[in-house]
C-alpha cells in the first residue's frame, strides 16, 4: 500500500467512533466493484456502444442484461452485511511476543445465509466464515504484541462478494476493546529459591492467615470477620476475608529491590514475571512487592500480579 494512501486510510479509521456493539446499516456499508465486477461493466459499455452505430437490437439485449445483472449484485452484496450484529467479547492476556486473540461475536438477525471474510487493519492473516440465518458465530483475529501494556483493538474490516463475486460491500468497525501484554518472563536463576520471610515461613498458630479483601457479609461469618470500622462509618455490613496459609509454607517475596538498580526497567519486570510463574506453577504463596503496588495473596493473584506487571511505571 502507498505511504498517503495509508496514511490517509489511518486518518480515516482514527475518525470512526469506538463501539462495544456494533449494527451495520446502510451509512456504513460500502459498494465497489470487483475487478471481474467492472470488465464486465466495461463489457456491456462497449456492446452498447456497438449497438447504437449498427443498430443490432440483440446487442442492446445482451448490454441491459448485464447491467440488470450487475445491479441486483448491488443489492445482494448490500445484502450480505445490512443488519449485522457484532460484539466484542473478552479477551486474555498473553505475554509479550506471542499473539493474542482479539474476539468477537457476530450475530445474523435474518433468515438469510451469509458469507463474510474478515480482517485486521494491520493485515495478516484472513478469517473467513459462513453465518447461518438466526445464528451467532465467535470469531477470533489474531494480534501479534510486541510491547508490555495495554492495546487496544485494531479496526476490523469486513466484506463479502457474495453470491456472484461482481460487487464487494465491506465495512469498517473500531471495537471498544483492549487486550494486555504480560512481560515476557525471563529465567532467573540467582533468585529460583525465593526469599522467604524472615528467611523461613512463619511457625506460629496452626494456620496463618493474611487480610485479603473486604467482602458482602455472609450468612455463618464470625464477629472477628466482621468489619466493624466499615459498619460504624458507612452503615455497611462487611466481612474481612483472608488467605490462609498453612503453617510452616513460607510466604515467598518477590521484591522490586531484588534487583540492581543498574539493571533495566523490562528487565527486573521479566524476572519478576517468571518468579511470579514459577511460584503459582508449584502452589507457593508469595507477596509481589513493586514501587507504589503491592499484590497479597488473594483468589486470582496470578492475573492480578501479571496486571501489575505489566501496567508498571516508574513513579515520576
Amino acid at each position: 500500500m502507498l505511504p498517503f494512501r495509508k496514511q490517509l486510510r489511518g486518518w480515516w479509521l482514527r475518525r470512526l467512533p469506538l463501539e462495544a456493539i456494533c449494527q451495520l446499516g446502510q451509512r456504513r456499508i460500502y459498494l465497489l466493484p470487483t475487478r471481474f465486477g467492472l470488465s464486465l461493466l466495461l463489457v456491456a459499455a462497449a456492446v452498447w456502444v456497438g449497438a447504437l452505430n449498427y443498430a443490432v437490437s440483440l446487442a442492446y439485449v445482451l448490454a441491459f442484461w448485464v447491467l440488470g445483472l450487475l445491479l441486483v449484485a448491488v443489492l445482494m452484496a448490500y445484502r450480505q452485511l445490512a443488519g449485522l450484529q457484532l460484539q466484542v467479547v473478552p479477551a486474555e492476556g498473553v505475554f509479550v511476543g506471542q499473539s493474542a486473540e482479539c474476539r468477537l461475536q457476530l450475530r445474523n438477525p435474518s433468515d438469510l445465509i451469509r458469507q463474510l471474510q474478515l480482517q485486521s487493519e494491520h493485515g495478516g492473516e484472513l478469517v473467513s466464515c459462513t453465518l447461518a440465518a438466526m445464528q451467532e458465530q465467535p470469531l477470533a483475529i489474531a494480534l501479534l504484541l510486541q510491547k508490555r501494556g495495554w492495546h487496544a483493538y485494531p479496526a476490523i474490516r469486513l466484506w463479502s462478494t457474495a453470491p456472484f463475486g461482481l460487487i464487494r460491500a465491506f465495512a469498517w468497525w473500531r471495537p471498544d476493546a483492549s487486550l494486555l501484554a504480560y512481560p515476557l518472563p525471563l529465567p532467573d536463576r540467582e533468585h529460583q529459591d525465593c526469599h522467604h520471610e524472615n528467611g523461613r515461613g512463619r511457625n506460629h498458630g496452626d494456620d496463618e492467615e493474611d487480610f485479603s479483601h473486604l467482602g458482602e457479609y455472609r450468612q455463618g461469618d464470625t464477629p472477628r470477620q466482621i468489619a466493624w470500622s466499615v459498619l460504624a462509618r458507612r452503615d455497611v455490613l462487611a466481612s474481612k476475608r483472608f488467605a490462609s496459609q498453612p503453617r510452616g509454607q513460607a510466604l515467598h517475596q518477590l521484591a522490586w529491590q531484588d534487583y540492581p538498580a543498574l539493571l533495566d526497567l523490562e528487565s527486573r519486570l521479566s524476572r519478576l514475571c517468571w518468579r511470579v510463574l514459577q511460584c503459582e506453577k508449584a502452589g507457593q504463596h508469595y507477596r509481589l512487592q513493586l514501587p507504589g503496588r503491592v499484590v497479597e495473596p488473594q483468589p486470582g493473584q496470578r492475573e492480578l500480579a501479571l496486571a501489575a506487571l505489566a501496567e508498571f511505571r516508574l513513579p515520576t
